[in-house]
């Protein structure tokens, strides 16, 4: 087993300092508040034996918030343990029936795709192999804020009665036909398997920061395998901008947090 992050980041993820952490800390009362705060660490985890691969990871800035931090290590280890079960009842049964058992794999990641003083947004990336032709991939978003301390949907930065959906959905379906038509060489068909437009639902949309400044001015839509396209085509990933129409449908409190960009023509 690899356990890449200091352990002391993880004991105290975990809420399992050491009383001589606490010990330390009040030696030093007296000077630390002339010293900066600790900055978080990423982390990463990952375990391989047998039976499975496990990969968990992190932003820094998703483990500064202890919350998320507590929540993240809590799933892993649901994950985990589902993991050690599910193998061990595929491999008993293969080796009963005289087949081969391939390794099971588990792969989860959260990438910082922006943050702003308000807000952060989590890129999450999922990857699962079971033993069959494929892995499968998935994605999904995390928007958090962190007045409120508690994960918040974009609609819930809306003033009541307005939406993105339909600002999102037309210019995704325009850039989403013209890179399906670049990656199939041909037009794309309406009525043919995978022609159609997928609905708001059923693809991720994330707030990202493109230029790193501390506002969102981008909306990313993930439209995963098998949602826009076959398994061979991948995932689309179409990139949009936070317009000023947009910005105007944010409540007050929010719009510190996004800066408007040109509409795509």
């Amino acid at each position: 087993m690899k356990l890449l992050v200091p352990v002391l980041v993880l004991l105290v993820a975990c809420g399992e300092a050491p009383a001589a952490l606490q010990a330390n800390e009040d030696a030093r009362s007296n000077t630390s508040a002339a010293k900066p705060a600790a900055v978080a660490e990423s982390f990463a985890f990952e375990e391989e034996t047998e039976l499975y691969g496990l990969k968990y990871s992190w932003s820094a800035e998703a483990a500064a918030i202890p919350k998320l931090a507590e929540r993240f290590i809590r799933d892993m280890k649901q994950a985990k343990a589902r993991l050690v079960a599910d193998t061990k009842e595929d491999r008993d049964e293969r080796v009963r029936q005289g087949f081969e058992f391939l390794p099971y794999e588990t792969q989860m990641s959260y990438d910082t795709a922006g943050q702003s003083d308000r807000l952060l947004s989590l890129e999450r990336a999922a990857y699962s192999f079971t033993g069959g032709a494929h892995g499968s991939s998935g994605s999904g978003a995390i928007l958090w804020d962190k007045k409120l301390a508690r994960e918040v949907s974009i609609s819930d930065l809306l003033q009541p009665g307005t939406s993105w959906a339909g600002a999102i959905r037309q210019p995704f379906c325009t850039l989403l036909d013209r890179e399906r038509e670049e990656r199939r060489g041909e037009p794309v068909q309406p009525d043919d398997l995978f022609g159609d437009c997928p609905k708001y639902e059923d693809v991720t949309v994330l707030l990202s920061d493109e230029d790193k400044n501390g506002r969102f001015d981008q909306v990313k839509v993930i439209a995963d395998q098998y949602v826009a396209g076959p398994y061979a085509e991948g995932p689309y990933e179409i990139e949009l901008p936070i317009t000023a129409a947009m910005v105007e449908r944010l409540k007050p409190d929010y719009r510190a947090s996004f800066e408007p960009k040109p509409p795509i023509n």
